[in-house]
């Protein structure tokens, strides 16, 4: 079982919630090793981690990877790291976001790639249905006014009860 430690903004409530879909995979918040990782510096916290045999840290603080020192520690300690950038302090964010990239970042691991996983979660912008309706109707080579017109909505059906009382 691959453990790995997760850095202190991550929601413990919701990570233990997680435990029984993550397989051969445990989150583990840092607390849980011993309470004074969470007042290291990111540098003696990848040392402590590789100390205590943890093969990886999953961190928020993406700016450790511009750092030199920090980055020697990553390299020296030989440490995977999922760094995810984007999500500010807002913990739930973060842990979608682990959760969405995780899975196949875990299977590289697993598969022997070492390294650095720099996770940068876009944030999705509502598109106009209309302007998604065209593209499909170009993709059919289709007119889209024509191709609206016949699967086009009616008034009646919109009114129809679908969940009718049978």
């Amino acid at each position: 079982m691959m453990q790995l430690p997760l850095e202190h903004n991550f929601p413990e409530p919701i990570v233990n919630a997680l435990k029984p879909w993550m397989g051969s995979l445990e989150l583990l918040p840092i607390r849980q090793i011993d309470d004074r990782l969470t007042e290291l510096d990111d540098r003696p916290l990848l040392i402590a981690l590789r100390q205590l045999g943890f093969e990886g840290l999953v961190t928020l603080n993406y700016r450790m990877l511009r750092n030199p020192s920090e980055l020697a520690a990553v390299i020296k300690t030989g440490l995977t790291v999922f760094a995810i950038e984007g999500v500010g302090h807002d913990p739930l964010r973060a842990t979608g976001a682990l959760l969405l990239d995780l899975p196949s970042a875990v299977n590289a691991v697993e598969a022997g790639a070492t390294g650095v996983f720099w996770m940068r979660p876009r944030t999705p912008q509502p598109q106009d249905p209309h302007d998604l309706f065209d593209e499909a109707a170009t993709r059919r080579h289709e007119d889209p006014d024509a191709l609206y017109a016949s699967v086009e909505v009616s008034d009646a059906e919109l009114q129809t009860p679908v969940l009718a009382a049978s």
